[in-house]
C-alpha cells in the first residue's frame, strides 16, 4: 500500500507540472480533481466501515476431532458504496489445550448486499474451539488508504473427545461397604420396597402383596408395584489435568485423558455403574465433582471439562478431592493420570482401606514407562494398573476391558 501512496504522490507531482507549464483551465481541473481524491476516497471507506454489519455462525456447536466444522462468515454492505477489497483476520484456538491458528480472507461486497464467507476447519484435539473476527480492515478504490473495523464477533464449538469401547465390566463386585444404599438402579427393577421402580399388569406368581389397589380400581385390572434395586457400588472417577510434559507431547497426553475419561464414564454406564467424576478446575480454584446417572449428565460434566484448562503446578486431585470431600466413601476408585506421585497415590491407599483403587497411567510408554519402583508399590498395596499408550490409544483402551474378560 505504500508503493501504492508513493505512485500517487509522482502522479499528483506530473500532474502540477503540467498545470503550471501549460496554465490551462482543463488541465487545472485534473490537478484540482487528483488533489481532493484522496480525501474522498478515505471518506468513502471511513463511511463503509460503519455500514459493514459481521456476523459469525456455524452450522453446528458439537463435533468430533478431524469433523469438517463449516464456519460461514455474513457480510452485510448496506451502503451505497461497494467494497472493492476487505480483509478478515480470523483467528481460532483450542481453549483447554491453547492451540492457536490464524487465517486471512479476503473479500469483495457490492453495495446493498450480502455476502456469505464459508471454511471449513478442522481440529486434531478435542476440547472448545473459540473463533474470532480478530479485526476486519477495509481498503478504498486504489489502495491508498485503509481502516480497521472493530468488531466482537466470536462463537465457541465444542470438540468432544472420542469414545472407545470397553469390553467387559471392569468394576470387581464389592460387599463391604455401602450395606444400606439410597441410590436405585435406573434400568432395573429389585426387592427394595422404599422405593417403586415402576407399574405394570399382573402376571401369575406375582404376590399380592405387591398388588396397587388404588391404580388396579382406576384401569380395572390387577396392576403390580415393582420395587428398584439398590445399588452397592459408590464409583468414584478422579481425572488428573496436572501434564508436566512439552507442549508437543502435552497435547497428545491430554487428548488421551479426555478420551479415557468419556470412555470410562460411558462403559460404567453401560455397565449400570451410578459414578462420580472429579477434577480440580483451574478456572474455578477447586475440585469439580458431578453425579453421573445417565449419558445427559456424561455430557454435561464433559461440556464443564473441557471449559477447563490443564495445568502445571504441583496440585494433584488425590490430595485435593481428600480435602474438598472428607467424609465420602467409595467402594471403587479410577484414577486417570498421566503423571505417578508416589507419595500421594500411597497415602490415597492407605486412608481409603477396603476400596477397590485403579490407576489408569496415560502416557508415550517408549518415553516415560511405569518405573520399577512404582510396580513394586502397585503390586505390594493391590492397586489395578491399566498402561494406556497414547500412541495407541485405542488398542491399549480395548485391551483394559479384554483383560478383565479373560480373568472373568
Amino acid at each position: 500500500m505504500l508503493r501504492n501512496k508513493l505512485g500517487y504522490l509522482l502522479f499528483l507531482i506530473f500532474a502540477g507540472l503540467f498545470a503550471v507549464l501549460y496554465n490551462e483551465y482543463f488541465i487545472g481541473i485534473i490537478f484540482l480533481t487528483a488533489v481532493l481524491l484522496p480525501f474522498v476516497l478515505l471518506g468513502i471507506v471511513i463511511y463503509s466501515s460503519y455500514k459493514i454489519i459481521i456476523k459469525l455462525d456455524s452450522t453446528t456447536m458439537v463435533v468430533g476431532k478431524e469433523e469438517f466444522l463449516n464456519l460461514t462468515i455474513h457480510l452485510k454492505n448496506t451502503s451505497v458504496f461497494p467494497v472493492s477489497r476487505m480483509h478478515l483476520f480470523i483467528q481460532y484456538y483450542n481453549t483447554f489445550s491453547g492451540e492457536v491458528k490464524k487465517e486471512n480472507i479476503q473479500v469483495a461486497v457490492d453495495q446493498k448486499s450480502t455476502q456469505n464467507v464459508s471454511c471449513q476447519i478442522t481440529s486434531k484435539y478435542c476440547g472448545n474451539m473459540q473463533f474470532e473476527v480478530k479485526s476486519v480492515k477495509l481498503y478504498d478504490y486504489f489502495l491508498i488508504w485503509s481502516v480497521n473495523k472493530k468488531t466482537r464477533q466470536s462463537i465457541q464449538v465444542a470438540v468432544m473427545p472420542e469414545t472407545y469401547e470397553i469390553p467387559g465390566d471392569i468394576i470387581i463386585e464389592n460387599n463391604t461397604i455401602l450395606a444400606d444404599s439410597d441410590t436405585y438402579s435406573e434400568y432395573k427393577p429389585g426387592d427394595d420396597p422404599s422405593e417403586v421402580f415402576g407399574v405394570r399388569e399382573y402376571r401369575e406368581g406375582d404376590k399380592p402383596n405387591r398388588i396397587h389397589w388404588k391404580l388396579s380400581y382406576k384401569q380395572n385390572q390387577l396392576m403390580i408395584k415393582e420395587f428398584s434395586d439398590p445399588i452397592q457400588d459408590a464409583v468414584l472417577v478422579l481425572m488428573e489435568f496436572t501434564c508436566k510434559e512439552t507442549q508437543k507431547s502435552r497435547l497428545s497426553i491430554v487428548d488421551g485423558l479426555l478420551d479415557l475419561a468419556i470412555s470410562v464414564s460411558y462403559h460404567l454406564l453401560v455397565n449400570e455403574h451410578v459414578h462420580k467424576v472429579s477434577w480440580y478446575d483451574k478456572n474455578y480454584n477447586a475440585v469439580r465433582q458431578f453425579g453421573i446417572h445417565n449419558q445427559t449428565d456424561c455430557l454435561a460434566a464433559m461440556e464443564e471439562i473441557l471449559k477447563n484448562q490443564f495445568t502445571t503446578d504441583s496440585r494433584v486431585i488425590l490430595s485435593e478431592q481428600s480435602e474438598s470431600f472428607p467424609k465420602e466413601i467409595y467402594t471403587h476408585v479410577i484414577y486417570i493420570t498421566s503423571i505417578l506421585n508416589e507419595e500421594e497415590i500411597y497415602g490415597w491407599v492407605q486412608n481409603h482401606k477396603g476400596t477397590f483403587f485403579y490407576l489408569i497411567y496415560v502416557n508415550d510408554m517408549e518415553l516415560n514407562p511405569v518405573s520399577e519402583t512404582m510396580k513394586v508399590l502397585i503390586q505390594e498395596l493391590k492397586i489395578i494398573l491399566f498402561e494406556i499408550d497414547t500412541k495407541n490409544i485405542k488398542e491399549s483402551i480395548a485391551a483394559v476391558g479384554n483383560l478383565w474378560l479373560e480373568r472373568g
